[in-house]
């Protein structure tokens, strides 16, 4: 299978870890039938499922979702894709880094209250530890609606 989709790229604090599960709370009320890395979730594994415990741990990986078994047959064939519905499958993928993160200088920040964007525009940023991710969606999500809807749905999941 080729290597299709379009990668929207973050750097998260630990916040990550509970956004993900919230997120992931949220594509199992999109999809009702919903697979997560290949497995039809049920509403126990979708309570007991979570990240490795051992925050000194350094881990990555990749979690998958589809609408359901067609949508996994589908990806095999066709990768990160849109179905005759008009959506497709869609992965994040993860890895913590436990070491400093120091950026000289933020520019483009986008917050409710632009006072807010103002302070914090052109300041440093200094994560003791962070995770890089790429949320993988079937096409463009500035372009496409199912992949701006999921988009929307991993932004959302860090909200309070």
């Amino acid at each position: 299978m080729d290597v299709t989709g379009h990668s929207s790229d973050f750097i998260t604090d630990h916040a990550f870890l509970a956004a993900m599960k919230k997120f992931t709370q949220h594509q199992a009320r999109r999809w009702p039938g919903l697979f997560l890395d290949g497995e039809k979730v049920t509403e126990e594994s979708l309570r007991d499922w979570q990240f490795p415990e051992d925050p000194e741990e350094d881990y990555s990986s990749i979690i998958t979702f589809s609408a359901g078994q067609d949508m996994e047959d589908f990806w095999e064939d066709r990768g990160y894709a849109l179905n005759d519905h008009g959506e497709g499958p869609f992965s994040v993928l993860y890895k913590r880094y436990p070491g400093v993160l120091h950026a000289h200088q933020v520019a483009g920040v986008q917050l409710t209250d632009p006072e807010d964007s103002a302070v914090v525009e052109g300041t440093s940023l200094l994560l003791s530890e962070y995770f890089a991710v790429s949320l993988v969606t079937p096409e463009d999500p500035k372009t496409d609606p199912f992949s701006g809807s999921i988009l929307r749905d991993f932004l959302d999941a860090f909200s309070r």
